[in-house]
């Protein structure tokens, strides 16, 4: 009976599969990622906290008497404000409303060695601007830090009851002052169709869009990079131990590397859930247990930290494809190393003859990566990023953080999908016309025409892959 050619891939992925999973290698690679991304969050904390724990802690300054001159004309502005819990909470023992004038006050300062400060907040009408003066006296315990500290806590307390007065949330509050760039161009109209002549290049992206983007770029990366990696390894190894020509007894060629690309595949999807999944959990921890949050809270920090404020769209159409480019250009970059990987005799042949993939890898990764930082640097040709989006070595990594940002249209982006697969369909039909000649081969170093050379010779390679 004569089977598919993908006869046997399942019982490859579920050799490979196993045989990663109790590997030693792996076992301590999985640990080591667990714990960088569990550990990453609360140390960055740490550090950026001086050393301290808790952002509730209380501030602790040398003022024991803060004397405020109100000159702002604001009614709703309440400067006892400081000495109850806020947003970031200092420790004043009592706030005294002065009646005096501000020069005034600031010779009684001169003298006093008592541990005071001044807070004189008044407004210039022709600017049409709030100012606030922190003064201490030069005799008194009271510090330059006592009044950063101060400072910023006013500012927050400032922003908090202009919401709450003008009955806005903080999300519209950003959306009020938020810039507003610009643009004036002036072109010449020859008819209603062609207004700009069709010339006009789309803007850069802006920063959080920027992150976006390379976060989606180092993702594709790391899935790429890490499958070709283990399917490289895994061919080389059971080629060198002879494994393979038991496998190939029962199993036919092509369902050998095609269950080994989708069990590492897996693998590696897995890797990146369970980092992702770690991260989360030691922000949501960290917060519970160092600021006394609940979990509902904690869940609201973890969203806080990722940029929300992104012209992004993720639809189910957009996610759709974005997976799909995933699995295509992780297939794509895998079927070429596993046809290279099959001709390497040993492990310390591998290094020699992977430069060829290393290249083409390097030219992918670092090709979408520059024309994102031309982008935020002013702006990439909209041609120019067509033209990537097509080539199948670059659209994997290029493509879906662009689609989601609006940087290229859905047809665009269906046109590259359509392209990489074509080039994944001809891929995986040069494997199996190739692959069985190759796993078998021992000789020297094949060049790129050798390849092709192989191909054409193994005309029944369809029949016996």
């Amino acid at each position: 009976m004569k089977h598919s050619r993908f006869h046997g891939t399942g019982k490859v992925f579920n050799f490979t599969f196993s045989q990663m999973m109790k590997a030693k290698g792996f076992r301590f690679t999985l640990i080591l990622m667990i714990l960088f991304s569990a550990l990453y969050y609360p140390i960055s904390q740490f550090f950026s906290r001086g050393g301290k724990g808790g952002v509730t802690e209380v501030e602790k300054t040398s003022i024991e008497t803060l004397y405020v001159i109100d000159e702002s004309g604001l009614s709703f502005m309440d400067w006892f404000y400081f000495d109850k819990a806020g947003l970031d909470p200092i420790e004043i023992p009592k706030i005294v409303s002065s009646d005096m004038t501000y020069d005034a006050f600031v010779e009684k300062l001169k003298e006093s060695e008592e541990k005071i400060a001044l807070l004189h907040v008044h407004r210039v009408a022709d600017e049409g601007t709030f100012y606030y003066t922190l003064v201490h006296g030069t005799k008194t315990q009271v510090k330059k830090n006592d009044l950063d500290i101060l400072k910023k806590a006013i500012q927050n307390s400032v922003y908090n009851q202009l919401m709450e007065h003008m009955k806005i949330s903080e999300e519209q509050m950003k959306l009020l002052n938020m810039e507003i760039d610009t643009d004036t161009n002036y072109v010449e109209v020859k008819t209603i169709d062609e207004p700009g002549d069709g010339k006009e290049d789309k803007k850069g992206v802006n920063q959080d869009q920027y992150t976006f983007i390379m976060i989606l770029i180092v993702v594709s990366s790391m899935l790429i990079s890490m499958s070709g990696e283990y399917v490289s390894s895994s061919i080389v190894m059971e080629k060198s131990s002879k494994v393979v020509e038991y496998l190939l007894t029962s199993i036919r060629p092509i369902a050998l590397l095609f269950g080994k690309i989708t069990a590492v595949f897996l693998i590696t999807l897995f890797q990146i859930l369970i980092m992702v999944f770690s991260y989360v959990a030691s922000v949501i921890i960290y917060h519970v247990v160092a600021d006394g949050f609940s979990v509902s809270q904690a869940l609201e920090k973890v969203s806080s930290i990722i940029p929300v404020n992104v012209d992004i769209t993720i639809s189910p159409l957009n996610l759709a494809i974005v997976i799909c480019f995933l699995l295509a250009g992780m297939l794509f970059y895998t079927l070429i190393v596993g046809v290279i990987a099959a001709s390497v005799k040993n492990v310390e042949e591998m290094q020699e003859r992977m430069k060829s993939y290393t290249l083409l890898l390097f030219i992918g990764m670092f090709g979408s990566l520059s024309i994102t930082i031309m982008n935020i640097t002013g702006g990439a040709p909209e041609i120019l990023e067509k033209i990537c989006s097509f080539l199948p070595i670059v659209s994997p990594f290029l493509v879906p953080g662009y689609l989601c940002t609006n940087r290229i249209s859905i047809g665009i982006a269906l046109i590259g999908l359509a392209i990489l697969i074509v080039s994944v369909y001809f891929l995986l039909h040069f494997a199996a016309r190739c692959y069985e000649y190759l796993i078998y081969y021992q000789g020297q170093k094949l060049k790129l025409k050798d390849y092709f050379t192989i191909f054409k010779n193994e005309k029944g390679g369809n029949d016996n892959a």
